[in-house]
């Protein structure tokens, strides 16, 4: 089955302006909602709800850790008892907003940056995670391939959707390449195309040019890199072209 597309949306806070949603959205299956701790707020969430809903794209939570000031792209530890708390507030107010807006619950969950990371490395984080998202009724999780968090939502019977990016590059370990290397990111519309042509049949090229097994059910666009909209649209185009099995 063809992965599903999806981005991170509503990413904007107050008159800081991120991304370009409109532009975006058209082009997707789903889309993660910042929940108000890397990017977001109330009035972003509740904007971008009702953009996903005019284009027919399923809404999930893109909870993170709390660090606007590093985008949610720094590492933290938190107690068992924080990290819970922090989840469940920031799932639970998108979720609540799109069951009052729409009146169905939330699609999906994934995680933000590095807080995507901490739970797919971490068991007690992922863990924690997925009693969340059990606690909340959500049934769909996203997040890497084959890590704690795959795990952890296997143990619970959690719809577990292993993620692909088009958008950024991976070593042969599998990992995504560190946004401190200068190549991490790809920003060429041919080869995020190629990506995700490639990642539709279960594989990936690596930084050492070799291809390597991956499975994946969803792929990601990053909704706050330049050129989003040129890119989602062309991956659309890309996945439409290829022929259902």
């Amino acid at each position: 089955m063809r992965p599903i597309l999806n981005a991170d949306l509503g990413e904007s806070w107050y008159d800081h302006h991120v991304g370009d949603d409109a532009g975006v959205m058209p082009h997707l299956d789903a889309c993660n909602i910042a929940c108000g701790f890397h990017g977001g707020d109330a009035l972003t969430i509740l904007r971008t709800i009702d953009l996903a809903v005019r284009h027919g794209v399923a809404v999930g939570a893109h909870p993170s850790f709390p660090d606007r000031k590093n985008f949610g792209r720094v590492a933290q530890t938190l107690a068992p008892d924080a990290l819970y708390a922090m989840l469940l507030y920031q799932i639970s107010a998108v979720a609540g907003m799109v069951r009052t807006l729409t009146g169905a619950r939330l699609h999906h969950v994934k995680a933000h940056g590095a807080l995507y990371h901490y739970v797919d490395r971490e068991a007690d984080a992922a863990r924690t995670l997925v009693r969340v998202v059990s606690e909340l009724d959500v049934p769909i999780l996203f997040g890497p391939p084959g890590g704690a968090l795959a795990e952890a939502a296997r143990a619970h019977r959690i719809d577990y959707f292993a993620e692909g990016f088009v958008d950024r590059r991976y070593e042969p370990s599998l990992l995504l390449r560190a946004r401190t290397e200068a190549d991490a990111c790809i920003a060429d519309v041919a080869e995020a195309c190629e990506q995700a042509r490639l990642l539709t049949t279960g594989q990936v090229r690596a930084t050492d040019g070799k291809l390597y097994p991956l499975a994946v059910r969803t792929l990601c666009i990053h909704g706050d890199h330049t050129g989003a909209a040129t890119r989602a649209r062309a991956v659309r185009e890309t996945l439409e072209a290829i022929p259902p099995r």
